[in-house]
């Protein structure tokens, strides 16, 4: 759980049982179905734990029943009783600043995707490459918006699925480049 840098705090989760526990923390927290995806970049967005330990960890809590879901078009996930239990029992083992950190970000995500923003982005060709351009708006004005220059279709093509499917956290990630705080970035 400790990483040994930044005077021995923790930084990422690596063993299996406190991606579980950090996993029901969150569930149980905001305490509402979610789609996988919306749990997938609460979980990993601050880097505590990367997407091969949750899906994996994720599936586990599901086989167990800790995690329940619907049978939707679009199933959504919840955490289950026996899942509240463990909880109850494990959560003390989760470092107060992360489980801080982490349920500030996950209602960050969340507010940002109830607001009705929208997101759009286009790929462009243009002479010598392509040209991106991504966007966030919410009803009354442009929150985000940028535009890049790239030589390579299938790197373009990349850059803007990413986009589509992480905007907030680059988002996020612009802002704290913009104001000097990028710690979350270079930390190894």
């Amino acid at each position: 759980m400790y990483n040994g840098k930044n005077g021995g705090e923790p930084l990422e989760l690596n063993d299996k049982f406190d991606i579980k526990v950090f996993i029901l923390f969150l569930l149980s927290n905001l305490d509402e179905p979610l789609e996988f995806s919306t749990v997938n970049d609460i979980v990993i967005q601050d880097g505590f734990v990367n997407y091969f330990d949750f899906a994996i960890c994720f599936a586990e809590l599901l086989e167990a029943g800790q995690i329940t879901e619907t049978d939707e078009v679009k199933p959504l996930y919840a955490i289950s009783e026996a899942g509240r239990m463990a909880i109850e029992s494990y959560e003390s083992t989760i470092f107060n600043s992360v489980k801080e950190k982490a349920l500030r970000s996950a209602l960050r995500l969340l507010a940002f995707n109830r607001s009705g923003n929208r997101i759009t982005s286009s790929l462009t060709e243009c002479k010598g490459g392509y040209i991106l351009k991504c966007s966030i708006k919410d009803s009354e004005r442009v929150l985000y918006d940028t535009e890049v220059f790239l030589t390579e279709r299938h790197y373009a093509e990349k850059l803007k699925a990413n986009f589509d499917e992480k905007a907030e956290i680059i988002y996020k990630g612009t802002l704290a480049l913009l104001s000097g705080d990028v710690n979350f970035i270079f930390d190894e």
